[in-house]
């Protein structure tokens, strides 16, 4: 029996399954404390990935503030765990002898002082011994104050031995009898296969000049962190550009040069756009590689910088029609290329407003310009007066464009449909061994080798290879990139150098002409991608994945399939079709009918090149079919009191599903936009260009979001409605953990907690109590004991993989510890152990965001997770029902094939179960799944317009008087306390488990 066409009602029903959500609350990745797990081992029994998870948690304490790495690392392998468990209890008594150095993890202390003085220590706090032999003794009374007091303890002995033993690994550098570095002996694990000399501090021009030395095996990313954190130590970034200039004319250096100006360009192209030195630099980096004829590093630039480089908007206006442009152009559709800027004039405004030779136009005034002739564009800029254009440097395809004589239009398919899509064409590739990586020490041999390779092809013919799906083959295929990418989960985030695979062997495998994606760094986000989404030219595959309704004059309507590129006129074309009608398309137009919050209806005719219509139309809108012979009413006044309330939205009328999907999408794309340098900017007070303007944006939303569930919930009069707004977020605070959005979940709790909503003790008792459970279990993760170490352990299992929006104030109090708990400079010198341990904090939250969100994904898994665990503990139950055999079976195949086919655009089938287990096969174009995904998008429209239009009451005064206007009684003891809830079936959640393991 076929369902799939039948309404869903938007809003969770009151039946819900309680149960289901409250099992997922107690998904076992919240119980395992692995810090703990850790420490209560002995000394002896612990793994170097044991220590490794001990160093991440004990570097974020001021007691480890301003140690190296290695003395941290020592202290770590032999430290004891101790607990106190009541408050009040002695620790140390006046005048007993001292035998060990202890820090506090949890819990606080008082020590009472025989002169009458008393001192607080709290966690992270350290007490005991000095590192000295000498006999110490315990002045005041130590008691606990708290339950659960936890501590670490190093015995004297090996306290003193560690900490004497510092100057010994110390190897300084001088020059002219003044210390410049300081290097530091590691030994990375105990094979004593990873050891080495490590930077600690030194001079910032013996810093720079670090940068194309030799480096160890226990320092792979000297590069990265210090392309990222020069800023606090250097006044500009030229000063590292005109050194890098002057040691590429030695051709002993050149290779190395130009390894790190690749990395830099990667990793921080945002230093170089908007500085004119920095262009010029790079101008002059690329000249230099023209004229020493390095063909093969020139086009790995070209290929960072065209990956890298960011869309922008451009906004120019003309006195009139007739004014000429300030700019011409270059390419069109029928040379197979997108349209580039080919010269700008200087000095006027559109110089001003920043086009540049090169750019590629992505947009004008809403209309499509990728695959846009040249005649076109050219009549669209010079018939507007107000443009507003969206462009992107693409240096890599417009050289090609510069390249190309006038008279080779002959393109093959493949090859023309690269041109369109601004992909640069690529030569034929041979297989190559999936296994083949490369290092950063390979990269000079490594680039040779693709020069080499290039030169060799051009005495033979090379053969073509074109379309997106073949391009995408032959990355996938390749797989090769400057540095080595590691996968998420192999990731320890505790370890103290990098997360780099180093020491591999040189690869022997030739590489192709071109697989190199923007990878140029194991330890930049952008390596966990895949490469074809590395390249971004901003051209994905057209596919039908969009649902437009289309009415006409006598309101009939038609669900019409379409792409993101799908033009108004395309539209016509389908509905006419469609409508059964037989006049041509030219007869026909597409217009917007809207109504005012006033009443007016409004109508326009849409241009022909229009695009991205399913994102534009309004939801108190409609898309009419208009015959252009004739003048007709498309909306009646009916009609639009219709429109008029569909654009009114209240909370309780949205899935709980997809607001929590809005919010992590929306979330996900500020905490991408982010730059790495972003950070050390405002953790360091800079001033520059770019600024922290996605970082501030990411930080308010935290607040913007607790004060829109506090408002939603004490604006609401009616106290049943009012429970119902609760339990409706839980629900998303529920789904956005599901989507592993914690800084969403977060700011729920948050809102919930509040004390104008925490004080509606009326309200909370109604609510159910296995939402009370839920609720309190939510409440439970970010427990702040042991620096919020139940949110910590969640975030760092290694089952987490990304995408991940981690919970904002954690990030900035680790970065604010390490900045302010650790000196700049030490004896004169910069503390480069302080920077690197920044990049290294910064390079881990950054990896959260190297895969791209995909919620509905998220909840498909959990989904079949939880209905595949009911019939396993059915069949458990009753091990002799072959149905349930055959149900697990049915379901088990029935996921994996849709999972399977989706994002096939025209071939789509969903996966319909039937009675008996048998499937019938629908088409995803038919009329009752358009009507589906219409709905399904509608709904999405409605949650982003809700979104959009909040409005807050950030004032906790006035937040307080709406809370009292709703119940008058006073009561400051929120209803809701911690819950914990334990599941009576244990084989669930390990079952679960193991499903996402292997999942």
């Amino acid at each position: 029996m076929d369902l799939s066409g039948l309404p869903e009602t938007a809003v969770d029903s009151e039946e819900d399954d309680d149960e289901e959500d409250i099992e997922r609350a107690s998904d076992p990745l919240m119980s395992r404390d692995i810090v703990r797990d850790c420490l209560e081992k002995d000394p002896m029994d612990r793994t170097d990935d044991d220590i490794e998870q001990l160093l991440e948690f004990m570097h974020q304490l001021p007691a480890f503030a301003n140690m190296t790495m290695s003395v941290r690392r020592e202290l770590c392998a032999v430290m004891v765990f101790a607990v106190v468990e009541r408050a009040g209890t002695v620790v140390l008594n006046d005048g007993e002898e001292l035998d060990s150095w202890s820090v506090i993890l949890n819990g606080s202390v008082e020590v009472s002082y025989p002169d009458g003085r008393t001192e607080m220590l709290c966690m992270g706090n350290s007490f005991g011994v000095s590192p000295t032999m000498e006999k110490e003794f315990m002045k005041g009374i130590m008691r606990t104050k708290v339950d659960d007091c936890q501590f670490v303890c190093i015995a004297q002995q090996e306290y003193c031995c560690i900490l004497n033993q510092v100057e010994k690994n110390m190897q300084k550098v001088e020059e002219e009898g003044e210390i410049v570095m300081v290097k530091e002996h590691r030994e990375l694990d105990r094979t004593g296969t990873r050891k080495g000399h490590i930077v600690i501090k030194g001079t910032p021009e013996r810093l720079t000049m670090h940068l194309v030395e030799e480096h160890s095996v226990v320092d792979p990313t000297y590069i990265e962190d210090f392309l990222l954190t020069y800023r606090t130590f250097l006044s500009s970034p030229m000063v590292v550009g005109k050194k890098l200039l002057e040691w590429f004319h030695d051709p002993s250096l050149r290779d190395k040069v130009t390894r790190v100006v690749l990395l830099w360009v990667n990793n921080h192209f945002n230093d170089f756009e908007g500085d004119p030195a920095m262009t010029h630099f790079l101008e002059e980096f690329e000249s230099n590689l023209e004229k020493e004829k390095m063909c093969g590093h020139l086009r790995l630039l070209n290929i960072a910088c065209a990956a890298k480089a960011k869309p922008r908007l451009v906004t120019l206006t003309k006195p009139s029609r007739d004014s000429p442009l300030a700019f011409t152009l270059l390419g069109g559709q029928e040379k197979g290329f997108c349209i580039f800027i080919d010269a700008v004039e200087p000095g006027s405004k559109a110089a001003e407003a920043g086009l540049k030779r090169g750019d590629q136009i992505l947009e004008v005034n809403g209309q499509n310009f990728e695959t846009v002739q040249f005649s076109k564009a050219n009549e669209i800029l010079k018939n507007n007066t107000h443009l507003s254009i969206t462009v992107k440097t693409n240096l890599l395809v417009f050289k090609e464009l510069l390249t190309r004589p006038e008279h080779d239009h002959d393109l093959d398919g493949d090859e023309e449909h690269d041109r369109k899509n601004g992909a640069p064409h690529l030569p034929k590739i041979g297989d190559i061994k999936k296994a083949s990586r490369y290092s950063i020490p390979d990269l000079a041999v490594d680039v040779e080798q693709v020069m080499g390779l290039e030169k060799a092809s051009k005495k033979a013919k090379s053969n073509t290879v074109g379309g997106r799906n073949k391009l995408k083959k032959i990355f996938d295929k390749t797989l090769t990139s400057i540095l080595p990418p590691k996968p998420y989960n192999d990731v320890c985030v505790g370890q103290s150098q990098d997360d780099s695979i180093v020491g591999m062997k040189p690869s022997k495998q030739i590489p192709p002409a071109l697989p190199v994606s923007g990878n140029l760094s194991s330890s930049n986000p952008d390596l966990l991608q895949s490469h074809h989404r590395i390249l971004d030219f901003n051209n994905q595959p057209d596919m039908s994945d969009q649902v437009l309704r289309v009415f006409k004059a006598d309101q009939q309507s038609r669900y019409i399939m379409i792409g993101k590129d799908t033009t108004a006129k395309d539209v016509v074309a389908q509905a006419i079709r469609e409508f059964a009608l037989t006049a041509a398309p030219e007869a026909y137009s597409l217009c917007e009918v809207s109504v005012t919050p006033e009443g007016v209806i409004k109508q326009r005719r849409l241009p022909d090149q229009l695009s991205k219509l399913a994102d534009r139309i309004q939801l108190s809108g409609r898309y009419y079919l208009k015959s252009n012979m004739e003048t007709e009413t498309l909306c009646s006044d009916e009609d639009a009191q219709d429109l008029l309330r569909e654009g009114q939205i209240s909370l309780l009328q949205l899935s709980t599903v997809e607001v929590a999907t809005q919010l992590s999408m929306r979330a996900f794309e500020l905490f991408c936009a982010i730059e790495p340098t972003e950070y050390i900017d405002d953790l360091f007070k800079l001033r520059s260009k770019t600024g922290s303007f996605s970082l501030k944006r990411f930080e308010e939303s935290i607040n913007h979001e607790t004060f829109w569930v506090a408002t939603e919930v004490v604006r609401e009069p009616n106290q049943l409605k009012r429970m119902k707004i609760i339990k409706h977020f839980i629900k998303i605070a529920l789904h956005c953990r599901e989507c592993k959005n914690f800084n969403s979940m977060f700011a729920i709790i948050s809102g919930l907690n509040l004390a104008p909503v925490s004080r509606l003790r009326g309200t909370w008792e109604k609510l159910p109590s296995k939402y009370e459970k839920l609720f309190g279990d939510l409440q439970d993760l970010f427990d702040p004991s042991r620096n919020m170490a139940k949110y910590r352990n969640v975030l760092n299992n290694q089952n987490l993989q990304p995408p991940i929006i981690p919970l904002f104030p954690v990030i900035k109090k680790d970065l604010t510890f390490l900045h302010e708990g650790n000196d700049s400079k030490v004896d004169g010198l910069v503390n480069f152990e302080k920077l690197r341990m920044i990049a290294k904090e910064i390079r881990h939250v950054g990896r959260m965001a190297s895969v791209n969100m995909d919620p509905a994904l998220m909840f498909r898994t959990r989904q079949f997770i939880d209905n595949f665990c009911t019939f396993f503990y059915l069949f458990v139950c009753t091990p002799n029902s072959l149905f349930l055999i055959v149900c697990c079976s049915v379901y088990t195949h029935a996921y994996l094939t849709r999972s399977l086919s989706q994002g096939s655009a025209n071939a789509a089938v969903l996966d319909v179960s039937q009675t008996g287990g048998h499937k019938k096969r629908v088409r995803r174009s038919s009329f009752l799944n358009a009507k589906k995904l219409y709905e399904d998008a509608q709904m999405a429209r409605k949650v982003k317009q809700y979104l959009s239009n909040l409005s807050l009451e950030t004032n906790e005064e006035s937040l307080q008087t709406f809370s009292i206007q709703c119940e008058a009684s006073i009561s400051t003891c929120k209803y809701n306390t911690y819950c914990h809830f334990n599941c009576d079936i244990k084989s669930l959640p390990m079952l679960k488990h193991a499903l996402v393991l292997y999942l």
